[in-house]
């Protein structure tokens, strides 16, 4: 039973941690008219062979964080629901293209009780009748420190960043 724990112990310490986040949409912005969402790339850490997934972190944790599916596609996925939900027309032939880049996807313990949440992300609205409209957007949070409860500080770092975009882009009449 003893050698069976160790070796538990031994297999599962260098695990990393995986989070499942499933994003629901709640933007109380509206609007209409076609769009396509393009990838958005994520930038943000630089070595791995998951480097897609890797969530960048702090010096203080040393395991890694991962998301279940590459972070661009994450983000993508939850700028198409809150566009969806505020109503825009998804469609993949749209003249008018949303797409950027993730600069930042950051997860870290702020001190023993907390744990902060930091996105950065450049969007890029292009079209073929105006020029490409840019804008970024930069969003912390922070929470007490729950290990079950990080995916619901990353939504809402998330959901920070796309509501500022969709404000942004329908002030400057791009979206």
């Amino acid at each position: 039973m003893l050698a069976a724990l160790l070796t538990m112990t031994v297999l599962l310490a260098g695990c990393p941690r995986v989070l499942y986040l499933n994003y629901q949409p709640s933007t109380s912005i509206r609007g209409s008219g076609p769009i396509r969402v393009d990838t958005f790339a994520y930038a943000g850490h630089p070595t791995g062979l998951m480097k897609e997934k890797e969530l960048q972190s702090g010096s203080r944790d040393p395991e890694a964080l991962y998301l279940s599916q590459d972070i661009g596609e994450f983000f993508a996925g939850a700028l198409k629901k809150e566009l969806a939900l505020a109503g825009y027309d998804l469609r993949a032939d749209s003249t008018r293209t949303a797409s950027g880049t993730i600069e930042q996807f950051f997860l870290d313990y702020v001190d023993q009780h907390d744990q902060r949440f930091i996105i950065q992300t450049t969007f890029q609205i292009a079209r073929k009748d105006a020029p490409t409209f840019t804008t970024s957007c930069h969003s912390e949070q922070q929470q007490v420190k729950d290990w079950m409860k990080s995916g619901s500080l990353i939504q809402a770092g998330v959901k920070d960043c796309i509501d500022a975009f969709m404000k942004s882009a329908q002030e400057a009449g791009a979206l």
